[in-house]
């Protein structure tokens, strides 16, 4: 008997093991899919109010419990609509629904997006977003789409809206009564990066138009691809705000909130690192705000080596949210003088090509600026041979202008090494960072910071977090969400990065599971980048959610022989539909485990849970299925996740392999056996009791599918004596 494990840790496995594969794909449309959230309107809530939304989703919402939300200081309830039936929730064949939410935003919520997932019936939905917002919200009236029926609306608001059709223009009129300075802040395709099947996406624009037509100004990519215009008028008058997409296209789900106030809009901050738990100073930058204006900000003091979100406060003003870096190491702030004859700007920053390097200790964190075009910055720090250096800038992801470009070089300055865009977390950056660069000799170097493109000004601050380069990982969750319901069981893929010469075993760890959920965690074996957690609701589980941690906990060998230990929280990510039928991924915030209604598998059954290979040799696992009485779709047996030939999650470990030629992994319509054999190469390495489930997947649609599973399997390699 498995131990059964409720609100705990899943129990740790030692040993090594052995996976397997089927590579056969076939899609058979699930009579029970999870909602996939598509749109909520209107799309923003307002700190320190509530407010009612409508939720759109693919397949059925019907009996939603509850929400989940990323972050602190909002909570949301959900309601049916007036027209829902109790029988509803039930069924399989819907399609499309709606339900409708409430959002409570607390007065120090900070302002921005937000993850946000619904629970149903039929499991926990896909994750939505919600834009928190400063300004009264005012939804879009249905006829707006000439400049003649302009909307009416009062400033300051977040309009929020869609461009639901081809060719769609929607228009709003206000009035200005003295000369004031407006910030129009779009949050629109940002929206779309998690949606589950957005084949294309919004780009939008905004044009600012006097009443009888003329154009006087217009905003298009400035926060990745939503708009963001200032506008001072000069005379009172009466004014038209367009929106559309660029290429006049619509979609029903393309939604959109803009922010309109004349209240100070920072979007960065100088310093942008800070040490944790101490107020200071900071310079803000944005639209609206008197030159060289400071304010003080404080991180908790718990939040080194993190990233956080923080709305100041300016005069008794509360403003929106700017991100900034906790530094873990001591903050080197830049404040060199400029040489002689040299300019500076209002603040002090060196408006010149370059300047003599400022000293810096390492470890540390710099804190600078390139305030001028064409400014180049330096530091110089002394290093040991074969010392081992990580550089990351920070800049871009915190709301910089800058688009970095870093080097290192020696002290004759020649280029040793150069960096320019770094991927973080799947998604492509302007930050760059040097990693694990090996000292080539006792010496004085210098680190070099610029703007590609040779730009500079107030807004092209930068932090750069320098450590010591030591063997580490990187932990990935594949996917975002968990469904099971009692007496099934399911299987949760984790993926290693492995940075910095790290090879060692990572013991998997799932913290914070729900009532009536049992797991076991696998390890990630040297040579192996996969893992898995075994999950399974007992026959007697209720109804159940709740957002789990996963973690990886390793040690590692130091040159003094010392083992110091390791450890990484995984990134979650949800699964998107890609044009053509890839599959992708974009990280969220949160990993949510729900027990809800039965589904399309109900049982699988193992001719065993042990196996032992000798290298060379194979043996076959005959695998059952129990199908839901009106199931009959196609199903596809496996030991990893994979679409279109490509792994996702495979857990297999050196040498070990499935025999396709004795497998039979896809069972038709009436099938309910087959079976899959696994093959020890000859130099097969040893492993014990290795954790392999073997997995049934259903389809939901050409990328999605269900994975269910039987009782965990266990695989060991033996050496032959």
């Amino acid at each position: 008997m498995l131990k059964r494990i409720l609100h705990a840790t899943c129990l740790a496995l030692t040993g090594g093991a052995v996976s397997i594969f089927a590579g056969t794909q076939a899609v058979a449309q699930s009579n029970n899919s999870y909602p996939m959230l598509m749109s909520l309107k209107p799309t923003a809530a307002v700190v320190g109010a509530t407010t009612e939304h409508e939720l759109s989703a693919r397949y059925n919402l019907a009996g939603a419990t509850a929400v989940l939300i990323s972050g602190n200081g909002v909570t949301g309830e959900v309601f049916p609509l007036e027209t829902e039936k109790p029988e509803e929730k039930d069924r399989n064949d819907v399609m499309a629904s709606k339900c409708r939410l409430k959002w409570t935003c607390a007065p120090d919520a900070v302002p921005g997006i937000r993850d946000f997932r619904v629970v149903t019936p039929h499991g926990v939905s896909t994750i939505g977003q919600l834009v928190v917002a400063r300004e009264p919200i005012v939804s879009e009236a249905t006829e707006n789409d000439t400049i003649e029926k302009a909307q009416v609306i009062s400033i300051p608001a977040t309009v929020c809206g869609s461009i639901e059709k081809g060719e769609d223009l929607d228009f709003y009129r206000f009035t200005i009564d003295q000369p004031v300075e407006l910030t129009f802040f779009m949050t629109s395709q940002r929206l779309q990066n998690r949606l589950h099947d957005m084949q294309s996406r919004v780009d939008p624009m905004i044009t600012l138009r006097s009443e009888s037509g003329t154009t006087l100004a217009s905003s298009d990519n400035v926060i990745a691809g939503d708009p963001l215009m200032h506008y001072r008028f000069d005379r009172p008058g009466t004014y038209v705000l367009e929106v559309r997409d660029v290429r006049y296209q619509g979609n029903a789900d393309w939604t959109y909130s803009i922010e309109i106030s004349n209240r100070p809009f920072p979007t960065v901050v100088h310093p942008l690192a800070l040490p944790p738990g101490v107020s200071q100073d900071v310079q803000l930058i944005g639209y609206g705000l008197p030159p060289g204006v400071r304010t003080s900000i404080q991180t908790p003091a718990d939040s080194a080596g993190t990233v956080l979100r923080i709305a100041p406060v300016l005069n008794g003003v509360p403003l929106q949210g700017v991100s900034v870096f906790s530094s873990p190491y001591p903050i080197v702030v830049e404040t060199e003088p400029a040489p002689e004859g040299t300019s500076t700007t209002s603040d002090g920053s060196i408006a010149a090509p370059s300047h003599p390097p400022i000293q810096v200790t390492l470890p540390a964190t710099i804190a600078g600026r390139i305030g001028s075009a064409t400014q180049v910055d330096r530091y110089l720090f002394a290093a040991k041979a074969n010392e081992r250096w990580s550089f990351e800038v920070l800049a871009r992801r915190l709301g910089s202008s800058l688009d970095s470009k870093l080097r290192i070089l020696n002290e004759a300055q020649a280029p040793l090494i150069e960096m320019d865009d770094t991927t973080f977390d799947r998604v492509t950056s302007s930050d760059s960072m040097i990693e694990n660069w090996t000292v080539p000799a006792d010496g004085n170097y210098v680190l070099e910071i610029r703007d590609l493109h040779g730009r500079g000004g107030l807004d092209f601050p930068y932090a750069i977090k320098v450590s010591s380069s030591k063997p580490y990982f990187l932990l990935e969750a594949d996917t975002d969400k968990t469904l099971l319901a009692p007496s099934t069981a399911t299987v949760l893929y984790t993926r290693a990065i492995r940075r910095n010469g790290f090879d060692g075993e990572i013991q998997l760890v799932a913290e914070g599971l729900p009532n009536g959920v049992e797991a076991i965690c696998g390890r990630i074996v040297p040579g192996s980048n996969d893992g898995a957690i075994w999950l399974r609701a007992t026959p007697e589980a209720q109804p159940a959610f709740g957002n789990i941690k996963i973690t990886g906990t390793a040690n590692v060998s130091m040159p003094d022989g010392a083992a110091t230990p390791l450890s990484a929280t995984a990134t979650y990510l949800q699964e998107v539909y890609m044009p053509g039928g890839g599959r992708g991924h974009y990280p969220v915030e949160m990993h949510t485990v729900s027990i809800a209604r039965p589904m399309d598998i109900r049982k699988v059954q193992l001719s065993t849970n042990r196996i032992e290979l000798a290298p060379g040799t194979s043996q076959r696992i005959d695998i059952t299925i129990e199908r839901a009485p009106d199931y009959k779709g196609n199903v596809t047996l496996d030991v990893m996740l994979q679409h279109l030939e490509q792994p996702y999650g495979n857990p297999l470990p050196k040498g070990v392999t499935v025999d396709s030629s004795q497998s039979k992994t896809l069972l038709s319509a009436n099938e309910n056996s087959g079976y899959i054999t696994l093959k020890a190469a000859a130099d097969a390495p040893a492993v014990r009791n290795h954790l392999l489930p073997i997995t049934v997947h259903v389809s939901i649609n050409f990328v999605m599918k269900h994975t269910f599973s039987g009782e965990p399997l266990f695989v060991s390699v033996t050496p032959a004596r």
